[in-house]
């Protein structure tokens, strides 16, 4: 199911038809229940639903100001790929924001779906203008050189206190961000699009009049 008839990839296919609480309640209903990252990282939009897949960047603290300043930051935006999402591993770091509006120029052009960050950005206003995605804990208008870096991307990490790899898909919405395992990606999103059909179902049922009970046993959903 990696393209529905429609030609549609599986991100997609996500972005068109699905949430991440949806996504959240068939990932449970598949026993893998710890998927969501902290519910404190928000969206600059509120508005819309974004699916990628997982390159996360991991941030560490710095304590000067490097010969080479943004040398990590450079390679891995030049690194990202179509389809991306890109994760920003700061550990919640307050130092500095480690994204703005350049970044996000830069992602968007390599063909970036998103970007979630678990830390701080800037430049909030600008990126919301271009309508590029980004989820982070807030705004700080910091500068990154010298006080944060980008050390490695591409590799595991942990983001928003769950641990993360590289090619797993990543769910975002004003609800939160979801991960699922690479592994399970095909098989979550094709029971979520038949939950969401009966959903639909069920509030179409719900609207026309019957009682909850009723809808809920004919629908088996909720």
């Amino acid at each position: 199911m990696s393209a529905d008839q429609q030609g549609r990839t599986l991100p997609e296919l996500v972005e068109t038809r699905l949430s991440a609480a949806l996504v959240s309640d068939i990932l449970d209903d598949m026993g893998h229940r710890d998927h969501a990252l902290d519910p404190a990282i928000r969206p600059l939009d509120r508005s819309v639903v974004v699916a990628g897949w997982a390159n996360p960047f991991l941030v560490g603290e710095a304590g000067e100001i490097p010969a080479e300043p943004y040398a990590g930051e450079i390679a891995a935006l030049d690194d990202i790929r179509p389809g991306d999402m890109v994760l920003v591993a700061a550990g919640g770091s307050a130092r500095a924001a480690c994204w703005g509006e350049l970044f996000s120029t830069a992602a968007r052009v390599r063909g970036a779906r998103g970007t979630v960050i678990d830390g701080y950005c800037r430049d909030e206003r600008r990126i919301a203008s271009m309508g590029y995605p980004v989820w982070s804990r807030g705004s700080l208008p910091l500068d990154c050189k010298g006080r944060l870096a980008v050390t490695a991307w591409r590799q595991p990490a942990v983001v928003g206190g769950l641990p993360v790899r590289p090619g797993e898909l990543v769910v975002a919405d004003v609800d939160g961000a979801v991960v699922i395992p690479a592994g399970l990606a095909e098989e979550t999103v094709r029971r979520g699009v038949e939950k969401a059909s009966k959903e639909n179902g069920l509030r179409g049922a719900l609207v026309r009049g019957s009682t909850l009970r009723a809808a809920y046993g004919r629908f088996g959903v909720l």
